[in-house]
């Protein structure tokens, strides 16, 4: 065999080998807003199902440290992708006038799940009874950053919250010891506090979105870096994503299979309850909405809101903070 048709073996050799395929896909960093759950099922399921390598992408899922602070990971650049909170999202634009440096690109949580509970042994039965109490919640938490918008609407302005802030991990033993009156949760987070001994039945739970609360939650946020000069890695990455939401949202049990997969200290019965709890906030109002899509007239209202609410001072557009440019087709986002 000659020099030249050995060196094509050679070649060949190396690009059928094992790992020759993966070598060629783009990779990309995602950060979710929480620790590995079951809310963020979906996303080990796309990983662990060969979802993501199938659009061409090598994903690194890590663990968050809160919707608010996914904002600024993405926003810096060190992550491509995160779970990050649109009201937060509108505060971190006012603050930062100039190039764009993030937009959401697929709105998962259609309301947000904000909540704050009780023991029913507080003897709090109604929202109007957490006046003066004290409620406890994480600095940065975006449950307690919405706070300003949600206390008229529950009739709490005045004397109001008395907040305690503390590190998330220590909230539910607090409101048990009877530190705290009461603490905010995204309401598939609740279930936290079951393996303490404490019971659904023991719970009082107040849904801002109950109280007419109109506000968009976690969305899937991309860097304006990847969006520009990789947009078709954007868009491969939600098809991927919106494949295994929907899947998930068919069958949890499975879903949260690969959480466990993942995190193997977590509780299957409990995180498969975290994600029944949070598919209500998935599901679009109407069928023609389809997953991961926002009512422009509705996120304007949110940024009016947000705007006045906190004194922001400078007022962001809708269409910068979300682009649909990158949304899988309608009949792929439709749900059952």
């Amino acid at each position: 065999m000659n020099a030249r048709a050995l060196s094509w073996l050679l070649l060949a050799a190396i690009f059928l080998a094992p790992g020759a395929a993966l070598a060629q896909l783009t990779k990309v960093k995602l950060t979710l807003d929480w620790k590995f759950g079951g809310e963020t099922a979906p996303f080990m399921m796309a990983k662990a199902k060969g979802y993501y390598e199938q659009e061409g992408l090598d994903v690194q899922v890590d663990a968050g440290s809160g919707s608010s602070a996914s904002v600024g990971r993405v926003a810096s650049g060190a992550y491509d992708f995160g779970l990050g909170d649109i009201t937060t999202l509108i505060e971190f634009f006012s603050n930062n006038p100039g190039p764009t440096r993030l937009q959401a690109v697929y709105q998962l949580y259609q309301r947000a799940p904000f909540t704050i509970f009780t023991l029913k042994k507080t003897g709090i039965t109604s929202a109007e009874q957490l006046n003066g109490k004290k409620v406890a919640a994480g600095p940065m938490e975006s449950t307690r950053r919405v706070w300003p918008i949600a206390a008229p609407k529950m009739k709490l302005e005045n004397p109001g919250i008395q907040w305690v802030s503390m590190d998330f991990a220590l909230k539910d033993t607090a409101l048990i010891r009877g530190d705290v009156d009461a603490m905010t949760a995204f309401e598939g987070s609740i279930s936290n506090i079951y393996p303490l001994g404490v019971k659904p039945e023991d719970l009082v739970i107040f849904r801002f979105a109950d109280y007419g609360v109109k506000l968009y939650g976690n969305a899937i946020l991309a860097n304006a870096k990847l969006i520009n000069e990789n947009p078709k890695a954007v868009a491969a990455f939600l098809r991927a994503s919106n494949r295994a939401i929907k899947e998930a949202m068919l069958n949890p049990v499975e879903a949260v299979k690969y959480v466990k997969q993942r995190e193997p200290l977590v509780h299957e019965a409990i995180e498969i309850d975290r994600f029944k709890i949070t598919m209500r906030y998935l599901r679009p109002e109407t069928q023609q909405d389809g997953l991961g899509s926002v009512n422009m007239q509705d996120l304007r209202a949110q940024v009016d809101d947000v705007t006045a609410t906190l004194g922001l001072k400078n007022k962001v557009g809708a269409e910068v903070i979300f682009n649909p440019a990158f949304l899988p087709a309608k009949a792929e986002r439709a749900v059952q």
